[in-house]
């Protein structure tokens, strides 16, 4: 637990570094928001591709070093890649072009990997977030940061599509589902995001999100089905042994978390009418992703599939990264906020607490390369 406190630290004194060097920009008409340097916002996120990137194990990280070690070299590869029962292939091309052209050794592909989705989650809190700082020490407190270690594979593609969030503001369809469409063939999930891209780019609380919620509703009545669905996919997928391990004794997405990644949601609805008028489009975005996630990890708790359905919600739920601060910042006036500010960082706190020493039993770090072994 040592290094995940480290990395909490570094965040704070980092991302403290970049509020306060922040310069204000305009976005709309008036409006303004602080936006940090791109130096400063990759120093406040490093420390997280640092530590995921150099680790030799943590929770699942042990079965992909094992699929690493089993792949061939591209020589090699043609009937390794094209075999009818292999699912996903696009991650085992990715892999093994890693393995031939750059290195037979994990470590430099773990590295890669973390790199790449590191990037991918700071461009976006960089770009659009105006605090960030704050979403970033979200991103960690939430235990966001945790699907670097476990469920890499998952987490790149929702990264990749978090990082594509400007072909949703400028209403690019086309490019955004030949996106989607590859990057499945990594990690089959992304498919939800085809039909979530016609739901996302709505009016808060119209007629369209509120289809959806009729949707979530007509899902929790048919959860079984959702399951058995999910039972084939998993079944068919390269990690479906690790998946089943846990599976006898999954009993779906804790309340706290619901509770936590709700939260944003939830101000949203109480406050629409005082801030409907300051909705900027990735904001109208924000809030129907956050909508989304809240009703995936509540049928999830229905359906006693966290594991599952449980990992699904992540596609959506980084946007309460953008969410959550800008919600404080136009919803409270400045006394107000600073109260919300000291709130939100206190229970945030709370929750990794929970989440990392009680939930997970202090969850373990070990590297290799850096010397570090922290087991449970």
């Amino acid at each position: 637990m040592a290094v995940y406190y480290f990395m909490i630290g570094w965040v704070i004194i980092w991302g403290v570094m970049s509020h306060i060097t922040s310069r204000e920009t305009r976005i709309r008409d008036e409006v303004y928001e602080k936006r940090v340097n791109l130096f400063m916002a990759f120093m406040t996120f490093s420390v997280i591709i640092f530590f995921a990137g150099l680790r030799s194990g943590v929770t699942d990280t042990y079965v992909y070093i094992d699929m690493f070690k089993e792949y061939p070299l591209w020589l090699d590869a043609k009937e390794f890649i094209t075999d009818p029962s292999a699912r996903e292939p696009g991650f085992r091309i990715f892999s093994i072009l890693i393995k031939t052209y750059i290195s037979q050794d994990y470590q430099p592909w773990l590295f890669i990997i973390a790199s790449i989705s590191g990037i991918c989650i700071m461009y976006p809190l960089y770009k659009y977030s105006c605090n960030y700082g704050l979403s970033v020490f979200l991103f960690m407190t939430s235990c966001q940061f945790t699907w670097l270690l476990n469920g890499m594979r998952q987490f790149l593609v929702a990264a990749i599509l978090f990082a594509c969030t400007p072909l949703i503001l400028k209403k690019k369809p086309i490019p955004y589902i030949i996106i989607v469409v590859i990057l499945s063939s990594i990690h089959t999930s992304a498919l939800i995001m085809i039909p979530a891209y016609f739901i996302v780019d709505s009016e808060p609380w119209s007629k369209k999100t509120m289809i959806f919620v009729g949707g979530i509703i007509f899902a929790m009545l048919f959860t079984s089905q959702f399951t058995s669905i999910l039972d084939t996919v998993v079944e068919n997928s390269d990690y479906a042994s690790s998946m089943h391990e846990f599976k006898d004794t999954d009993d779906g997405t804790s309340i706290i978390r619901i509770l936590v990644e709700s939260v944003p949601v939830i101000m949203a609805f109480i406050y629409r009418n005082k801030i409907k008028d300051k909705l900027t489009p990735i904001i109208k975005i924000s809030i129907n992703m956050s909508l989304i996630a809240s009703g995936l990890y509540i049928i999830s708790k229905i359906a006693r599939s966290g594991i599952m359905l449980g990992r699904l919600p992540i596609y959506f739920s980084v946007y309460n990264l953008i969410l959550l601060p800008w919600l404080i910042k136009f919803i409270f006036e400045e006394k107000e906020r600073r109260l919300m500010y000291f709130t939100m960082i206190v229970c945030y706190f709370a929750f990794f607490y929970y989440q990392m020493e009680i939930t997970w039993d202090g969850m373990e770090y070990i590297s290799k390369v850096l010397n570090i072994y922290l087991p449970n």
